[in-house]
């Protein structure tokens, strides 16, 4: 960083093409180290992430919508995020989740997760789709680990 600070647009950074949505890895880019910062805008249908229904065993993560709405899929319960809202999730099995969005209209996420190389190994329990039928699914208390 020139004279301790360095400034950048989304308008003027790439997104990751190998993530689902339209994902933007600021600390990356920003040369930051301690944890992982990114912005992503996730259309109809899109979800966070590569890995689905996940846990890091490593990592923490907390995610905040700027825009739009989105569902979360968590061991316990699924529940809608709007505009203004947060949830984290622990390191480990219990903060298994999956964020995505079933709306029409896109939403805007910044998702920390710390430590930055914490992020692997990451375990995919299901996949969204299966996430989805055992969330709505009255028989059952949401996804299950291991499926």
């Amino acid at each position: 960083m020139a004279d301790g600070w360095q400034h950048v647009s989304l308008s003027d950074l790439a997104t990751n093409p190998e993530k689902p949505g339209e994902r933007w890895e600021l600390s990356t880019e920003l040369g930051i180290e301690a944890f992982n910062f990114n912005v992503a805008i996730l259309e109809a249908d899109d979800r966070l992430s590569q890995n689905h229904f996940h846990y890091h065993e490593n990592q923490q993560e907390l995610f905040f919508v700027v825009e739009g709405r989105c569902r979360v899929e968590t061991t316990e319960e699924g529940f809608e995020m709007g505009v203004d809202e947060a949830v984290a999730f622990e390191k480990g099995e219990a903060g298994a989740h999956v964020i995505y969005n079933p709306f029409e209209e896109p939403c805007r996420v910044v998702a920390v997760g710390w430590p930055a190389d914490g992020r692997y190994p990451v375990h995919q329990l299901e996949t969204t789709a299966d996430a989805v039928e055992d969330a709505t699914d009255p028989q059952s208390n949401g996804p299950s680990p291991g499926n």
